[in-house]
């Protein structure tokens, strides 16, 4: 089950609203959608419960654990993960009751939920009715992306992701893996007792930022957009996003010569991008074309293996993962 998407209840445990994700899984819905028809129309209507810990000691001997317990699925009884008994499950529900408040804040609407693994880790996203024109017909929309894990590893993760109309990438396959989240949210609860509870509603204040952030947004990608920049200026920043493999010490020549080659194939991907990609007709010669071609290889490129499929690995980096902070580091040089 290479895209991971949960098949536990016996179907895929995803909804979607506009273009078919590329697994081709999943129900697709029509129109705006609230978080409830979202979860019901994904499958994501279950709950999460804990139950004690047994380790098996042979001959019918077994002893509990007090310190743990497993979280396992009410509806199927599989087990999830396992956590400490401080862990408070935070349920499907709960969670999408953060994107409720955004929905009662400004209108926004659900366009996917769905569920990874066995249902140990699920997602939301969701259209914020922000959109904005960085230059006239270079638009960029903007989403919320809401992950939270039953795994014992992962808490609630909020993301704003800014998309280029032109790229027409909505993370409809957001892949949430198993990297730490909180290194890229901007929004991250962990489980406690009180989770379900004050921390949720800190989070709904925290979310009356997202339009503020947008506003910055807003101002950052026009400031980009009307930096002019040489082609040369172009490679050079190129290079500093992903700066070349140094020889390892003591040296490995083949092992080396393999990391400069897909770095140099990668930069010249990177100039085709700035130079031929899609919108780069609207930004060439600007830092705004330099910083969407860096862009455009992390959310289209990256994750493409060389048949042709979408790796779910890459996907997961691409989410929260390491490549996710490339993206931010990305920006932030471009505006340096």
């Amino acid at each position: 089950m290479a895209h991971e998407i949960s098949e536990e209840s016996g179907r895929a445990e995803i909804a979607y609203a506009g273009e078919t994700p590329w697994h081709g899984l999943g129900t697709r819905v029509e129109g705006a959608q609230t978080s409830a028809a979202m979860l019901a129309a994904a499958g994501l209507e279950w709950a999460v419960g804990k139950r004690p810990l047994l380790v098996d000691l042979g001959n019918s001997n077994t002893q509990q654990i007090d310190s743990h317990e497993a979280i396992y699925r009410q509806d199927t009884g599989r087990v999830l993960g396992i956590a400490t008994t401080r862990y408070a499950p935070i349920q499907n529900a709960q969670a999408a009751d953060i994107v409720d408040a955004l929905v009662a804040e400004g209108g926004a609407h659900v366009e996917v939920a769905g569920a990874l693994g066995h249902g140990g880790r699920c997602w939301m996203l969701a259209r914020i009715p922000q959109e904005f024109e960085v230059t006239r017909g270079d638009a960029v929309k903007t989403y919320f992306l809401l992950a939270w894990g039953h795994d014992g590893l992962h808490g609630i993760a909020g993301k704003l992701t800014p998309v280029r109309v032109v790229c027409n990438n909505t993370l409809a396959a957001a892949g949430l893996g198993k990297t730490k989240w909180s290194r890229s949210a901007d929004v991250y609860l962990r489980h406690s007792k009180n989770a379900a509870s004050v921390r949720i509603d800190e989070a709904r204040r925290a979310l009356g930022l997202v339009r503020r952030q947008v506003d910055e947004t807003a101002e950052a990608y026009r400031a980009l957009a009307a930096r002019r920049i040489t082609d040369g200026a172009a490679a050079e920043y190129f290079a500093t996003v992903f700066p070349a493999p140094e020889a390892p010490a003591p040296p490995v020549p083949d092992e080396h010569g393999r990391a400069l080659a897909r770095w140099t194939a990668r930069q010249a991907e990177l100039a085709r991008l700035y130079a031929e990609g899609p919108g780069a007709d609207r930004a060439l010669g600007t830092a705004w074309g330099a910083y969407n071609a860096v862009a455009a290889w992390i959310d289209h490129s990256y994750p493409v293996l060389k048949s042709g499929k979408v790796s779910p690995s890459r996907q997961e980096s691409v989410a929260f993962g390491f490549y996710a902070g490339a993206r931010d580091r990305a920006l932030q040089l471009a505006l340096a």
